[in-house]
């Protein structure tokens, strides 16, 4: 088994998103050149990994995932973000969006 774990002290932010329909190229130039870079900017966001889906999948609601690492605590840094009065794009499809703070799990998954 891999260790792909955070440093210690840092827990991950999940960002999970979708363009809104006919504007994902105007989309991706501006989450991924302007929105990242201006979240990196605030305290605690140390790293981001943007991904986008390879494909279509059935019963996927999201195209676009961002895995923020942050110091401390997630839930306190989607509290940052969501206070930061960042700017949006028309280009973002706001119903969408979810943010989930992640914790370390066990040392070993379950049946290891």
């Amino acid at each position: 088994m891999t260790d792909d774990r955070t440093r210690p002290g840092r827990e991950l932010l999940l960002a999970l998103s979708n363009a809104v329909e006919g504007k994902e190229e105007e989309f991706e130039k501006w989450y991924w050149g302007t929105h990242i870079p201006e979240i990196l900017e605030l305290p605690g966001f140390v790293a981001a990994r943007p991904y986008r889906a390879a494909g279509p999948a059935e019963g996927a609601p999201h195209r676009y995932v961002t895995v923020y690492e942050v110091e401390g605590s997630a839930e306190e840094a989607r509290t940052r973000l969501f206070t930061a009065g960042l700017g949006f794009s028309e280009t973002i499809d706001l119903t969408s969006v979810v943010m989930l703070p992640l914790i370390p799990g066990a040392d070993e998954p379950a049946g290891a």
